[in-house]
């Protein structure tokens, strides 16, 4: 009989860092970020970073090996799928196929563990997103940025107390155009591309972060890998990239 865990199991598993990787916590993010919890698989793959033809490979690996590693501590029987295989992904997700991609949905009560927890991910706009993907891009809401320690709270005031509130690209900074409504408002950029950070890799917020201001922020991500800082700025004094 296949079994379900429960909301307080998946709490516990999230803030298990034995258990939970940082790819593990992406990819709960990014579906978070979509209308109904649900999006593609390849879909999930591109705004991580990976490409090819199976974006989603990647990720299929480590829905497997985090399943595992799960059932190893919980009473965990996978279904079935052929001789000897099993669909590791719906312990996390409910699935179905929809034309000639596969969908995946964050099952209820790991939506509500991660909302327990305060892991649903720090959002950005859709606009952010490489214009490349196509039809992928389609139903995106919003989206998140991955890594754990970036979303806590004291990397991205430290990263703050350094860089101030002035965007380190343009300078823009919202509390001097808006007053009291644009007080102590700026994205936080990650540095290193997604798809060079391991799963044992831990954000400098100094090193790693920087201030930059929505416009900024959406030009930086105009591609995969994103631009750098410098080739933004350059771009804004007029020379070509």
């Amino acid at each position: 009989m296949y079994i379900t865990l429960t909301e307080k199991q998946w709490i516990e598993i999230l803030l298990n860092k034995n258990l939970t990787k940082t790819i593990d916590i992406s990819i709960f993010q990014t579906l978070y970020s979509f209308e109904g919890y649900k999006a593609y698989a390849s879909q999930i793959g591109l705004i991580l970073g990976y490409k090819g033809k199976s974006p989603h490979g990647v990720l299929n690996l480590e829905i497997g090996r985090y399943a595992k590693r799960i059932a190893k501590i919980y009473d965990i029987e996978f279904t079935k799928r052929s001789n000897k295989k099993y669909k590791f992904w719906d312990l996390f997700f409910n699935g179905w196929e929809e034309d000639k991609y596969f969908v995946w949905q964050l099952k209820k009560e790991l939506v509500k563990a991660l909302e327990a927890t305060n892991l649903v991910g720090e959002t950005r706009l859709a606009e952010e997103l490489s214009c490349d993907m196509g039809a992928l891009t389609e139903g995106i809401k919003k989206t998140i940025t991955i890594n754990a320690y970036e979303r806590n709270p004291k990397a991205r005031k430290k990263c703050i107390e350094k860089y101030g509130y002035d965007c380190f690209i343009c300078g823009f900074n919202f509390q001097k155009n808006y007053g009291e409504l644009g007080k102590e408002f700026i994205h936080v950029h990650h540095l290193k591309p997604l798809s060079e950070i391991k799963e044992e890799y831990e954000v400098n917020p100094i090193q790693d972060l920087r201030p930059v201001c929505p416009n900024c922020h959406a030009m930086l991500h105009r591609k995969i890998p994103a631009y750098s800082i410098e080739e933004i700025q350059n771009i804004i004094k007029g020379q070509t990239p």
